[in-house]
């Protein structure tokens, strides 16, 4: 018998032994997973190089790769080879007119000894000719896409062939790295050269060109040729060319594709650089709401400023609730893939960048934010799948212009979406998007879906702090004041705004001060009230006029009112008018025209109907209090007119004198008026209709035939009925 069978708690203590070496084991085993997964990350850099190649753009990728060389680490496999991708902007220029010196200098840059641990790609989404191509050459792999293209090395050259040193350079740079043929360098820099692609019977492939080809030829030994380029004609290397070729590694759809054939799990853009001290801004100031009028000003002035020569770079001030989801898009389109020589369009969110505004911010590449600014969240369009769905390819176009995660974009757009935080069990990589998109596109969905473990749930439905939003890598970096930017971007003071007329962006300023809309409605309110009450006067009715016309004025610019809401604010005023002056008691004039003005102060202070959102019906009770206060302003006008105005003796004249009820009673008791049939006399008083004349050395009470009469009018009498004296005015 075993002797530890008689002892139950010995088997206790191994059961729990065993189980905390079982637990221990599989948490080691979930940290080496997790550590491998970790050092298994691999992230690239981006580096732009901007057509035409020029001295500057060759010295500064070279210190960008001397940067990228210092920082390389060492891992638990040995040194890490840092991946470079330089993207050839085809966008800005297609490179015809680089020099061969400055070619060369990148050129050589590229090859250097020291950079041997970087792998150098060069991605090209364009075409791309003359000189342009030279640095191409010598790179470790070349990645394209459909309408990328290589051809005319030699446009710049007057004549190339007749420049050996040319020629000699091209083979020389292209040998280092093997990835062009010979005879495919030679037809880039000679157009004067055929260059053939051979094929024999047995599947073997080789360039053929100059005398080489002469001799393919006569041999005449069952080769078969596709001619690539003839006599003249200038070699265009297109996608497909150079994939059957093995120039290109691979063919992508798109930047963001070339991460996964590169196994890279991010592609770190590094801040350009190639402005430098020429760098030439302006300003666009966006705020308020979004309209399609607000956005064709602003891209008209952008265009214009641009056209001139007056800038190269634009900062994007932010401070928006949206308003209009295609003219957002279409705003931050232009943004996003600016065209020189605007190169670069950088964003500050001093506020907030609300429901659609939040495009234009991501739109521009780097966004800085103030660290107490919002972006994203409910704005002033409800926004949902409905009004994504058509608009989705040119979303998904400015996310993969400014390499930001398209997934985030739409989930801050869309609340009702559900976007989580993926990690690529392979490579490390990060990745957002919903559970339906993840294998969206796949050949194998349910392997890649495999491929990747899901994350926590990102909230998205209030939007996110900058804290937040660099993290997630919709925000760059931080400023508190787009002075600061400026000076951090290489100014030395705030760039002037880019606008049409300088009385407009006055009148934008002062209407995106806090209160001056209220104030400006209630201003008018209490003149408006002033003026009824003391009718004649016309100073109050003009600054009335002077406040409701700057406070639509400036609606209109914010973009929240059209001519809809001005109309029912003044249809309202003349059922006011109508129900006070001509049919009193009535109510339906006066309740009619106090619902028409609260409905045009509401509608000119948002963009929307019926609220849909938080933001909605929290703009909504603003504009509700706004009414209150215009209303407010009203009834105290009323009041300081009938009370403080009498008694002052400016106005003094504006008030009837108490009436001296003995000479009124002794004058009805002898009165004969009929002496005064006919006779010419002044107004005492306004007339309307009732009121006193003087004719000769006296003054009596008067009634006008109907038309309104001021004091000091000169006047006739018409007819006499007893006391009744009827007046019009004297021709």
């Amino acid at each position: 018998m075993n002797p530890l069978t008689n002892y139950p708690s010995i088997h206790l203590l191994a059961l729990l032994l065993s189980s905390l070496l079982l637990t221990q084991a599989a948490a080691s085993q979930e940290n080496a997973e997790a550590t491998a997964i970790q050092e298994n990350v691999k992230q690239g850099v981006l580096v732009d190089v901007h057509l035409p190649i020029t001295s500057r753009t060759a010295a500064s990728v070279a210190e960008t790769l001397e940067t990228v060389s210092k920082s390389v680490g060492v891992t638990a496999s040995g040194v890490s080879r840092a991946t470079v991708l330089l993207r050839y902007r085809s966008d800005e220029s297609d490179g015809a007119i680089t020099q061969f010196e400055d070619a060369l200098k990148l050129a050589r840059g590229l090859s250097r000894t020291e950079f041997r641990q970087l792998r150098i790609v060069s991605f090209v989404d364009g075409a791309i000719k003359g000189h342009a191509v030279l640095p191409i050459l010598a790179s470790d792999l070349i990645v394209v896409t459909d309408g990328a293209s290589l051809s005319d090395a030699a446009i710049g050259e007057s004549d190339a062939k007749a420049d050996e040193t040319v020629v000699a350079t091209y083979l020389a740079i292209a040998a280092r790295r093997g990835l062009f043929a010979p005879e495919v360098v030679l037809a880039l820099v000679r157009p004067d050269q055929e260059l053939v692609l051979a094929t024999t019977i047995d599947g073997k492939r080789r360039f053929a060109a100059g005398d080489d080809l002469v001799q393919l030829r006569r041999e005449a030994g069952g080769w078969q040729e596709e001619i690539w380029a003839t006599p003249g004609q200038a070699l265009v290397l297109n996608a497909d060319r150079m994939k059957s070729a093995k120039i290109a590694s691979h063919v992508v759809k798109s930047l963001d594709a070339s991460k996964d054939v590169l196994d890279l799990a991010e592609l770190k853009p590094i801040a350009s650089q190639l402005i430098g001290n020429d760098l030439a801004a302006g300003m666009l100031e966006v705020s308020g709401a979004i309209s399609s009028d607000r956005v064709r000003r602003w891209e008209l002035n952008l265009a214009k400023a641009s056209d001139a020569g007056e800038l190269n770079t634009v900062f994007v001030a932010i401070d928006s609730s949206g308003g209009d989801l295609e003219s957002s898009v279409q705003f931050a389109g232009t943004l996003s893939s600016a065209n020189p020589p605007i190169r670069k369009a950088i964003g500050y969110v001093s506020n907030q960048s609300r429901g659609d505004s939040l495009l234009i911010a991501v739109g521009c590449k780097p966004l800085f934010m103030h660290p107490d600014a919002r972006l994203g969240g409910p704005g002033g369009q409800a926004i949902d799948q409905s009004d994504l769905r058509p608009l989705e390819e040119a979303i998904e176009r400015i996310a993969t212009d400014t390499g930001r995660p398209l997934a985030l974009i739409r989930g801050l757009l869309d609340p009702t979406l559900k976007v989580f935080r993926y990690t690529n069990t392979k490579t490390g990589q990060l990745r957002f998007a919903t559970e339906d998109e993840l294998a969206l596109g796949s050949d194998e969905p349910e392997e890649e879906r495999r491929l990747w473990k899901q994350g926590e749930l990102i909230a998205l439905d209030n939007g996110v702090g900058f804290k937040e939003a660099t993290e997630l890598g919709l925000a760059e970096g931080q400023a508190v004041s787009i002075e600061e930017l400026a000076l951090s971007q290489g100014l030395t003071e705030a760039p002037l705004p880019i606008t049409d007329r300088g009385l407009i962006h006055f009148v934008e300023w002062i209407g995106g001060m806090k209160g001056v809309s209220i104030l400006l409605l209630m201003i008018g309110m209490v003149a408006l009230s002033i003026e009824a009450g003391t009718p004649g006067v016309s100073v109050p009715g003009f600054v009335a006029l002077l406040c409701f016309s700057f406070y639509f004025w400036i609606q209109f610019l914010n973009g929240t009112a059209q001519w809809l809401e001005v109309l029912a604010f003044a249809l309202g005023l003349i059922c006011i008018g109508i129900e006070v002056f001509l049919l009193p008691g009535v109510g339906v004039f006066g309740i009619g025209g106090m619902c028409l003005l609260v409905l045009g102060v509401v509608l000119t202070s948002q963009t929307f109907v019926i609220p849909r959102n938080t933001y909605q019906f929290e703009q909504v009770t603003r504009s509700l209090w706004l009414v209150v206060g215009g209303f407010g302003s009203l009834i105290v006008g009323l009041v300081l007119a009938r009370l403080l105005l009498p008694q002052r003796t400016i106005f003094k004249h504006l008030e009837l004198g108490q009436p001296d009820n003995e000479s009124i009673e002794r004058a009805e008791r002898l009165a004969d008026y009929e002496y005064l049939l006919g006779a010419p006399g002044v107004a005492t008083t306004p007339l309307r209709p009732a009121g006193k004349a003087r004719f000769g050395d006296d003054v009596v009470q008067v009634i006008s035939d109907g038309t309104p009469l001021s004091t000091g009018d000169a006047i006739r009498v018409v007819e006499v009925r007893g006391n009744r004296i009827v007046v019009a005015p004297l021709e």
